[in-house]
């Protein structure tokens, strides 16, 4: 069965282990091996904003096994023709 990518995965109970915002990022990082020689990983969350902020440093200097960015969910209850990107939604009648 398919992924369904309509639906986020992440929820109300995740938060921003920044901030405690609701988190729409996930990413699993190794920490390092085990004493059975397995790679240990770690999990962080984070809002969009915190997100921004340290996703350049993690990538830079970890070795990233996952990465989940519902971000785009942020704004999916917006509908195109009241939103235009960097602009105030459209009045009716303009």
């Amino acid at each position: 069965m398919a992924a369904d990518l309509d639906k986020p995965t992440l929820n109300a109970s995740h938060r921003c282990d920044a901030c405690g915002s609701r988190a729409y990022v996930r990413v699993n990082i190794e920490t390092g091996i085990n004493e059975a020689g397995y790679v240990d990983n770690g999990e962080l969350f984070w809002c969009r904003h915190h997100a921004n902020e340290h996703m350049p440093v993690i990538k830079a200097r970890c070795n990233v096994l996952h990465l989940l960015d519902e971000t785009r969910f942020l704004t999916d209850h917006i509908k195109d023709d009241h939103w235009v990107e960097g602009q105030a939604a459209k009045k009716p009648g303009t």
